[in-house]
């Protein structure tokens, strides 16, 4: 019982990780429980065999599961078995040929014939005479390259007296170790059955997100017809506003208005800009302003980057900041480059300026 290693003494393998200490050890703990008996300094105390044993198990636990001392124990075991002395081998009453002490690194039976290689042997040289010598050549082939031997069945009582090590075809099989039989729980588990939260509802908010963006992105329909809408009512106002300019002297006629609209009158800031087919460079040209006259913006995107212009001929896109307006752009349409623009309005007619006579000379 002295001799054994904590490990034996715990029952596990010496490279077992620091969890299989911990089971073993609990599980020693519950054969052994109540008989720790703790050792007071000073004080003598007679142990039972289980007291002691315990006493062993314990130790053996403290030291393993330490970072620090299962390296130097480990250390002390290597050290012990290395320079422990050798127990002489007794003596066989074999008639083992020489070379003495020849053993096989590897042996196999297949289609009628001996596949062996030699794993160690005194004087290999004699050993390999000694084969070609007691096997025919039909009977035997060996390849230096692999260092294997090729042997046709019937030579078993031959390789036997050469080698240690070597499996007769009439040798039975090694029993097989029976395997330990655990005992298991009989106990049933009780399944409580407690209420738990439905965890579907995220994917229930990002598929009515998802349904309510596709309805956005593939039916605009009403979108296209309040823009389009709005541009009808836009280009009514702009138009009388244009009558209202050529005819100021006139009384205006009242005109209803569907949808309030701002018309905002503009000038270039360039001696010529591109009238444009939608809100980019990118598109094309459609007209060459200049800075000569005033313009009529009908509309701007959501940015104010562009504004929607007309020349009187056709509607189209400028950049917002080649064009000065003389009114604030916050209350025109908002378009953008797949929505319809206003059919095109009148320029304003410039108010004419009074000449002063000049007054005669007496």
């Amino acid at each position: 019982m002295s001799d054994e290693t904590h490990y034996q003494i715990l029952g596990i393998h010496r490279r077992a990780p620091i969890e299989v200490i911990d089971a073993a050890y609990q599980r020693l703990q519950r054969l052994h429980q109540g008989e720790y008996m703790p050792v007071l300094p000073g004080v003598t105390v007679e142990e039972t065999p289980s007291q002691a044993q315990w006493r062993r198990i314990q130790l053996a636990y403290d030291i393993l599961s330490s970072p620090i001392h299962r390296p130097i124990y480990d250390d002390k075991l290597w050290n012990e078995a290395r320079f422990a002395p050798q127990p002489a081998k007794m003596p066989s009453g074999k008639n083992i040929l020489k070379p003495q002490g020849a053993w096989l690194s590897s042996q196999k039976r297949a289609d009628g014939f001996l596949f062996f290689r030699v794993g160690w042997s005194a004087d290999f040289g004699e050993t390999q005479a000694q084969l070609e010598q007691a096997i025919p050549a039909a009977d035997r082939l060996y390849s230096p390259e692999t260092g294997q031997w090729r042997v046709v069945d019937g030579y078993d009582d031959l390789l036997a007296e050469l080698f240690d090590n070597f499996e007769r075809a009439d040798q039975p099989p090694p029993k097989e170790l029976p395997r330990p039989i655990y005992q298991r729980s009989t106990r049933t588990p009780t399944i409580r059955h407690t209420w738990q939260p439905w965890t579907g509802w995220p994917l229930v908010l990002i598929g009515g997100l998802v349904v309510a963006i596709g309805a956005t992105l593939f039916f605009p329909a009403n979108r296209q017809a309040e823009l389009a809408a709005q541009a009808t009512a836009t280009a009514v106002v702009a138009a009388n506003a244009a009558r209202g300019f050529v005819n100021e002297g006139a009384a205006p006629t009242p005109t209803p208005t569907p949808v309030p609209v701002v018309v905002v009158r503009a000038v270039l800031v360039y001696t010529s800009v591109h009238l444009r087919g939608g809100p980019g460079t990118d598109f094309p040209s459609l007209a060459l302003l200049d800075n000569q006259r005033e313009y009529i913006v009908l509309g701007r995107t959501i940015d104010n980057a562009w504004l929607v212009l007309s020349n009187g001929e056709k509607t189209g896109w400028v950049a917002a900041l080649t064009v000065t307006p003389l009114d604030p752009l916050d209350g025109l349409a908002v378009f953008s480059a797949v929505d319809t623009l206003p059919a095109p309005l009148p320029l304003p007619t410039p108010e004419p300026t009074a000449t002063r006579e000049p007054t005669p000379t007496p």
